[in-house]
This record gives structure tokens, C-alpha cells and sequence, in this order.
């Protein structure tokens, strides 16, 4: 059958590589590591707090190191879907819901590539990097929320005969974005930047980043939340502490797929038409972003996706070798395999209107959760025991350790919700709320300066949970005010000398 001879209805229900795409990365995507970060504790508390008292600033109960004091969550919108996640199916849930989104980005990124260049090999291979490349932060948080969001706003400004829609939708687009997530900002960014490099829309383009920009605003709290956008301080230098905000090490080995996305996009351009000046900004920005900091991936692979994708779909007329004459000969033989391959899929590709199995596939994957839950026992578990001190946790209980624990970074929102109300945590993820004082004494405690000492007595804490690596579960016990009372590969607790 040709493709021509679909009928409309087979159209949609014959499957497409947009199809098949979503389904494997629904299917190989449910994996453990999607809670290897502890900031899903307290984004998942969060939530819970959202859907029980709506998003107003509260008394923090989390921290003694912050007691008593407002905090505010920006995020509301993306903790509140993930705790209503939690609700349905437990960890299994949130890790479904994740799971879907993140396939609809890049099944959805294929559709639009493969529209564009009207070459499916190329718009596959292009997705399929980028979305390995999103795997590097591929986490249980509201971040992964952004994703879609910016793809929506980029596919809006950046193609022509969109900008009426633009004008509309981009500032909608912001106002969600802005309250699911901090990165809304670059919702006004990337519009302003369409307006500079297009100048036959820059109208148009313009009024929709100036709108996206007044919505920014359209939040429970106004501005306030760029207020944290740009940490100074100890919190700049706390911040640069943390992997996530670390340039990328491309030594390791989650790091090989931008690597071989930015090797095969550098590949791809030679022999190419020049890039016009507003894409080669926009390149080499993003390309700065992204070697600044690895966060930010996600959002330069989707950016640079369309002009990969086109770069690939060019290898398919690459000439052969000269010929012994001069006269060049014609595509080499991978070039031909390559565009015959294209010439195969993209009748169909044209004809097919994929959408309903991923609409499909994904709501009966949420609304199945709970069943889905025994094929994926570890997922189900939640957060791994070999990277969570969760024995740690039940001996403090059993030994009845005091409620003030000074925590590593990571395992504070998860000290709070796996033992709620119990313990107070001296810090969590939510490291711009901490203010500057106690973000250094934690940085003095964990490194080991000078005045270590006198930090640990300000925060005068019960009880120490970190890592058995870390310098403070060696030093202290050498002091005699602490002694270990539990270890195992995964925590140390200690407990000062003199109590029980």
C-alpha cells in the first residue's frame, strides 16, 4: 500500500516513527535514576503543601537553620503534578508522568524536524541525541516540566506565519512556564532574539516578547522570584559547588552524548551553507551556556535540533570522491543508502497525522501506574537505599537522636519526608532560602577550614549525617566531642561524645 492510498482514518491510526519513538522512550526511560536527587523529597512535600493549602508563603517546618521563617515556592505549579502524581501511584506515578513528558518533548521535537527538513533519518537522529543528551539531568523534579515549555515558545517565534499565534500563546506559554519553573526567563529571551535576527517579523515578535516579559509577573508573587535568579555571595559560590551548575566533564561518561551531539553538529557543517549571523549567535550562545553550565543541555540541544537536523539531511546529496578525470563524481555510497533511506520513509512520514497513540499510550500509562508498578519494582521503591541514607535514618530513630541534624546537602529534603516531622534538617536544596551566613558555616563544616569548629557550634545540632567520605566524618571524632555510633557504605552518623 501507498501512502497516498491511506484513508484519512489510517492516517491516524497507522503508526509513525513520532509513534514509535514515544513508546520507546516511555518504555526504556521508567529507570531508578530519575530519583538519584533528593531535591524530589522536597519538591514532592512541597506539592503536597500546594494541594492542601494552595501556594502561600509559609513558616518553614523543614530546617532549624531556618525556622519560623516565610518560604515561598516558586516551582508550585510543577510540585503540585508531581505530588498529584504521588497521590495516584506513589513513586511510580511521578516516575510514569515524567517519563511521558519527557518522551512527548522529543517525539514531539521529531515531528517538527522531520516536517521541516521532509527527511525522517535525519530528524530521528537528531532527536534521538538531543534526547539522550536531556537523560543527563533526566530527574523527578519541576525542571523537566520546562522542557516542553521552551520547545513550545522556540517552535512559535523562530518558524515565519507564526507570529500572529506568537503574540497570543508565547506570553500564556511564559505565564505557566513562570510558575512551574525559574527558567521562564528565557521564555522573553528567546522571543526578543527571533525579533533581533528576523526583521521581516521583528514587529510582531517584538510585542510577543514584551508581553512574555510583563507575565512574568503572573504569579502568586509577582517578581519576587527573579529576585534569586542571580546569586551573589556565599550562595554564588555554594552554587558553584554543585554539579549540576559545574561545567560538563566530558571524562564522564554521562557527558558522551553532548559530547558526540556538539562533535556530530561541528561534522555536519562542513560543506554546509553559511549560517546567517543570528544563527551563528545563536550557536555559539548556546555553546557557551552549556560549557558554563551542564544544566542547561537540555535547552541548547532542543535550540540547535532544527539546524542539525537540516545539516543532516544535506549528507544525503554529499559527493563521492573526485573522479581520476577531475569531474566530480557523484554521492558517495553511505550518501545514497542514506538518502534512499529518507526516500523510503518520507511518503508516509508526509501522509501519516501521528498524535493519537502517544495521547493514548500516555494517559493509559497514568492511569495504570499502580499496576505498572510491580514490573518496575525498583522505580516503584523510589529513592535507591545505596545512594539515600535510609539505614541511617531508622538507626538515628532507634538510638532517639534529637531533632536538629546537621545533613549533606543532598539528603535534606529527603531527611524530611522520609521521617516528616521528625528531624529538622540544617540545609536542603532550596540553598538560595538559607541566606549567606549559613550556606559559609555549612561550606566551613563540609570543607574542613579553619573555622569549622565555630560553625558546627553556631548550629549547635544534635546529631551529623553525611557521607563516610567526607572529611567531617573523619575530623570530628579526632576532636573527642563526636563519636560515630552507625556506618555503612552509604552514611555516617554521629552522635556527640558525651550523649547517650
Amino acid at each position: 500500500m501507498s501512502s497516498p492510498a491511506l484513508s484519512p482514518l489510517a492516517r491516524r491510526l497507522f503508526p509513525s516513527i513520532t509513534d514509535f519513538l514515544f513508546l520507546g522512550l516511555l518504555l526504556t526511560r521508567l529507570h531508578p535514576s530519575l530519583f538519584y536527587d533528593g531535591d524530589t523529597a522536597w519538591h514532592l512535600w512541597a506539592g503536597a503543601r500546594v494541594l492542601d493549602s494552595g501556594p502561600a508563603a509559609i513558616a518553614d517546618p523543614l530546617s532549624f537553620t531556618r525556622a519560623g521563617e516565610l518560604w515561598r515556592s516558586w516551582q508550585w505549579v510543577g510540585e503540585a503534578l508531581l505530588a498529584l502524581a504521588y497521590r495516584h501511584a506513589g513513586y511510580m506515578g511521578v516516575a510514569v508522568l515524567c517519563t511521558t513528558v519527557f518522551a512527548a518533548v522529543f517525539a514531539w521535537l521529531y515531528r517538527a524536524l522531520a516536517r521541516e527538513t521532509d527527511h525522517p533519518p535525519a530528524a530521528a537522529l537528531a532527536s534521538l541525541l538531543a534526547a539522550q543528551v536531556g537523560l543527563t539531568y533526566f530527574l523527578a523534579r519541576p525542571a523537566l516540566f520546562s522542557l516542553p515549555l521552551f520547545l513550545g515558545v522556540w517552535e512559535l517565534v523562530r518558524k515565519p506565519g507564526r507570529e500572529r499565534a506568537a503574540i497570543i500563546a508565547v506570553p500564556l506559554l511564559t505565564a505557566v512556564w513562570a510558575n512551574t519553573h525559574p527558567s521562564a526567563f528565557l521564555a522573553p529571551a528567546v522571543a526578543a532574539f527571533a525579533a533581533v535576527t528576523r526583521p521581516e517579523a521583528r514587529g510582531r515578535l517584538a510585542i510577543a516578547a514584551a508581553a512574555s516579559a510583563a507575565l512574568l509577573g503572573a504569579t502568586p508573587w509577582g517578581y519576587a522570584w527573579l529576585g534569586d535568579l542571580a546569586p551573589s555571595g556565599a550562595n554564588l559560590g555554594f552554587l558553584l559547588r554543585i554539579d549540576e551548575w559545574r561545567t560538563p566533564g566530558f571524562r564522564e561518561p554521562r557527558f558522551w552524548g553532548l559530547l558526540l551531539y556538539l562533535l556530530l553538529a561541528l561534522t555536519a557543517r562542513r560543506g554546509a551553507r553559511p549560517l546567517s549571523r543570528g544563527e551563528t549567535l545563536w550557536g555559539l550562545g548556546w555553546l557557551a551556556a552549556v560549557l558554563l553550565s551542564a544544566r542547561l543541555a537540555p535547552y541548547a540541544v532542543l535550540a540547535w535540533a532544527p539546524l542539525l537536523a537540516r545539516d543532516l539531511a544535506r549528507l544525503g546529496a554529499a559527493p563521492g570522491p573526485t573522479a581520476a578525470a577531475g569531474a566530480p563524481a557523484g554521492p558517495s555510497a553511505p550518501a545514497r543508502a542514506w538518502s534512499a533511506l529518507s526516500g523510503a520513509l518520507a511518503p508516509f512520514e508526509r501522509a501519516l497525522r501521528p498524535g493519537l497513540w502517544p495521547a493514548a499510550l500516555g494517559l493509559v500509562a497514568l492511569l495504570a501506574a499502580p499496576a505498572i508498578g510491580p514490573l518496575y519494582p525498583q522505580v516503584a521503591r523510589g529513592f535507591p537505599p545505596r545512594r539515600f541514607p535510609e539505614q541511617a535514618l531508622a538507626e538515628a530513630q532507634r538510638l532517639g537522636l534529637g531533632p536538629r541534624v546537621f545533613n549533606a546537602y543532598l539528603w535534606g529534603g529527603y531527611v524530611s519526608w522520609q521521617v516528616p516531622g521528625r528531624y529538622r534538617v540544617f540545609i536542603d536544596g532550596r540553598a538560595g532560602f538559607f541566606g549567606d551566613a549559613a550556606l559559609a558555616d555549612y561550606l566551613a563544616v563540609m570543607e574542613l577550614r579553619p573555622e569549622w569548629r565555630e560553625a558546627l557550634a553556631r548550629a549547635r545540632p544534635d546529631w551529623i549525617l553525611v557521607p563516610p567520605g567526607t572529611p567531617i566524618a573523619t575530623a570530628a571524632p579526632l576532636t573527642g566531642a563526636w563519636r560515630v555510633v552507625y556506618r555503612d557504605g552509604t552514611a555516617v552518623v554521629l552522635a556527640p561524645a558525651s550523649g547517650p
